[in-house]
């Protein structure tokens, strides 16, 4: 009952004609082909939720948990249909910045290329978590917020869970659209609230773009241990952020030094590179997720001897999705058991004279990679041979191989993720199914100062 009077409150609050238009596009700077948003590691000093107190151990401890998670979801989003589960995120995330409504309040949003809805937490609350140093968004303060009515079934549809009337408040005659978003994980997180249209600012690097009428959750009951300010979904479903502007190409680039950790987003025809052996294709899904066709894994130039099919997009008897994806919000890249047993096995080959040490969070450590080999990750058509700095990390006194074995019990999506990313524009060409990864210089000279990040 308190669920439909707050909504109602809410629905009288936010009211205004509900009438939608197509999108509205301006761009400031025309002869500008792409336009660009800041990204902020959560735990770097530019970030509203900086904490001094959270340490570069918390920062892998969380890392190797989500990346964990992320896979574990990934390998169960058939049975996860049912009901909509949120991909699990963490204290470590990246951030992009953004500016909604009219006038425009600065917001922020996981940056995550492993979901498509967006959503933000909303005043009033039902239920609502501090967010970092930054307001809560008000929708009755903007003459741009627009709540979707449940007859509008093409928009009210682009929200997960969505549902309307009787099904959702004690009020059969409730007009507006709801979504309702869960966790199924420890870290639990939910959001719920009513489906809207808002006006949306990205501004970065001297250009700028408001697109109106994009689809997103205003959340009004919201749950978060980990206090994430919302999410901005990049996947490849039409409730993307980058669907809904209409643009095809989009690209992000992060650099990561000792405690600085910031990038960049750009969106348009300009943010992707389709140079002859810079890409590699995308392969169809129902899940709007980037699943790549990894066929191989070298070692200083020797193929290591992978069964056949490993990341093979497909199922098992089960019903479990099997393959192989790039994701934003997995902080390390996660490979099934055997092909991690595989590629270790070559990597000690290799630095047999060192005895190999292990860590709570990372199975093979040394304390010199002086000598290690050079990785390399092999796509169709696209060769993405790694920095030093981009396969270890540095742990305490050791380097650890910043690569996690996949648990049987954790699924069976294997995972290229952020620390692999590091250093590397990662851009995509959803008209043509396609992923750039370029590096954007040599790898760094320093490479131990790197490995800090």
């Amino acid at each position: 009952m308190m669920f439909s009077v707050m909504f109602l409150i809410i629905t009288l609050m936010n009211f205004v004609d509900q009438g939608l238009t197509s999108p509205i596009f301006s761009l400031n700077e025309p002869d500008k082909i792409v336009f660009s948003a800041p990204l902020i590691h959560r735990s770097s000093p530019e970030s509203p939720f900086y904490d001094p107190s959270y340490t570069r151990e918390h920062h892998i401890r969380d890392g190797v948990r989500t990346s964990v998670a992320r896979s574990r979801y990934f390998s169960q989003l058939m049975e996860f249909e049912k009901g909509y589960v949120a991909a699990p995120l963490s204290g470590w995330n990246l951030l992009m910045k953004f500016t909604m409504g009219t006038p425009g309040i600065s917001n922020y949003g996981v940056f995550d290329t492993g979901s498509s809805f967006t959503w933000v937490q909303c005043r009033p609350c039902i239920r609502c978590y501090k967010q970092g140093n930054f307001t809560i968004f008000s929708p009755q303060n903007s003459t741009s917020y627009r709540q979707v009515q449940c007859a509008d079934q093409k928009l009210c549809s682009m929200a997960p869970k969505h549902s309307c009337g009787s099904s959702t408040t004690s009020d059969p005659d409730f007009p507006f659209c709801v979504y309702n978003i869960s966790s199924s994980y420890k870290d639990t997180k939910t959001s719920r609230g009513v489906v809207a249209t808002e006006t949306i600012t990205l501004s970065g690097q001297n250009t700028s773009m408001t697109t109106g009428n994009v689809v997103f959750g205003c959340g009004h009951d919201n749950h978060d241990i980990n206090r994430n300010p919302g999410v901005v979904g990049l996947g490849n479903l039409s409730a993307s952020l980058i669907r809904q502007l209409t643009i095809s190409r989009f690209s992000h680039y992060v650099f990561a030094n000792k405690t600085q950790i910031r990038g960049i987003a750009h969106f348009g025809p300009g943010a992707f590179t389709s140079d002859p052996g810079m890409t590699t294709p995308l392969l169809p899904n129902d899940y709007g997720l980037y699943y790549l066709n990894l066929t191989g894994i070298s070692v200083d130039g020797s193929n290591v001897n992978l069964p056949n099919g490993i990341f093979q997009q497909s199922k098992d008897n089960n019903g479990t999705d099997i393959g192989f994806i790039i994701d934003s919000g997995a902080p390390y890249t996660m490979l099934q058991a055997e092909a991690f047993d595989i590629l270790a096995g070559s990597i000690m080959d290799v630095m047999n004279d060192q005895a190999p040490e292990s860590t709570s969070r990372f199975e093979l450590c040394y304390s010199d990679i002086s000598n290690a080999p050079e990785i390399g990750f092999h796509f169709n058509g696209l060769d993405y041979m790694l920095c030093d700095a981009n396969v270890w990390v540095k742990y305490y006194d050791l380097y650890c191989l910043a690569i996690i074995r996949l648990k049987e019990t954790e699924g069976k999506i294997s995972i290229l993720g952020f620390h692999q990313q590091r250093n590397v524009q990662i851009g995509y060409d959803l008209d043509n199914n396609l992923l750039s990864l370029v590096y954007s210089g040599a790898c760094p000279d320093d490479a131990v100062d790197f490995l800090q990040g």
